[in-house]
């Protein structure tokens, strides 16, 4: 069996721009991968390195292409044939709502006792989140959040530092009240806010540092660390993220939590700096609906 991933989201950007972003060599390694050979005038869309699952090599061919409104390819990951598809229309403001659909992905009983790889198909949750973040961003004009790296000799350690426009106890504060949580992590954790209290944001663990507006650090019982520190100057928030606990034999695990992570860090500058127009980024769709089949006319 497999499963359609849909997602949907809304763009601070008019469809032409996000499509230029989606079919420009020079804006793709801006916002998504690090090698890119694309010219989809000539059929051509392929995307590698570092900042791609199993980017060893371009594994992607184009389907089809509309302009304006739609990018379709298929992408092999671990050894199989995926299709993926997105469309573009206007928003009655002139936003663009952009729909995403990928096919032949686990299920969600294969994604919770995943088997094999972890970097490719089953990384696709997280690796869309974080892409789709990053290309809002970069649409929008704004501040770009790091990327995940799915190399082969990428550290087993997820680290990031990034900035927020926000006061230290602002941004502490939506690491440690649930409902904060829940709004850009994607769920409502149990937090108890001490030493020695339960923390379930990516790890269930509990507390060993609790400063206020400082630092946050907790641990489970199978040797996952999660450490935040936070430092203020000029109305910002730099904070510096780290969770260890991975073996070497499992980068690839690390390598999909951190695109996770890093998508739910893109969600947390935007929930702060962009006050009461913010909404998240992304909406899961109904995946029932299959992608077109590789031999639609283009």
């Amino acid at each position: 069996m497999s499963d359609v991933l849909a997602i949907q989201a809304r763009l601070a950007a008019p469809p032409s721009a996000v499509y230029r972003a989606l079919t420009t060599a020079d804006e793709l390694r801006a916002w998504f991968a690090a090698d890119v050979d694309v010219a989809v005038e000539h059929d051509r869309f392929g995307f590698w390195g570092r900042y791609t699952p199993q980017g060893d090599q371009p594994r992607q061919w184009l389907r089809a292409v509309e302009r304006d409104s739609r990018l379709s390819f298929s992408w092999e990951l671990d050894g199989q044939s995926t299709n993926v598809d997105l469309r573009l229309r206007a928003a009655d403001d002139g936003h663009t709502i952009l729909t995403l659909r990928q096919d032949n992905l686990p299920t969600l009983a294969e994604l919770m006792a995943p088997r094999g790889r972890r970097d490719g198909r089953h990384a696709m949750h997280t690796f869309w989140g974080l892409a789709l973040a990053n290309l809002a961003e970069y649409a929008e004009g704004r501040e770009l959040t790091p990327r995940a790296d799915f190399g082969p000799r990428r550290s087993p350690e997820i680290r990031a530092q990034f900035a927020v426009n926000a006061t230290p106890a602002e941004v502490f504060a939506s690491l440690i009240d649930p409902a904060r949580i829940a709004r850009w992590f994607g769920w409502e954790a149990e937090v108890e806010p001490r030493i020695g209290g339960r923390m379930t944001v990516g790890v269930d663990g509990k507390i060993f540092a609790f400063e206020p507006g400082s630092r946050l650090s907790y641990r489970d019982d199978e040797g996952a660390v999660v450490h935040w520190e936070l430092a203020g100057a000029e109305g910002k928030t730099y904070l510096t993220f780290v969770q260890s606990g991975y073996t070497d034999e499992e980068r690839d695990s690390a390598a999909q939590h951190e695109a996770g992570w890093f998508a739910g860090f893109a969600e947390l500058k935007r929930m702060h700096e962009l006050g009461d127009a913010w909404t998240p980024l992304t909406t899961e769709l109904s995946g029932t609906e299959p992608t077109e089949s590789a031999d639609d006319p283009r």
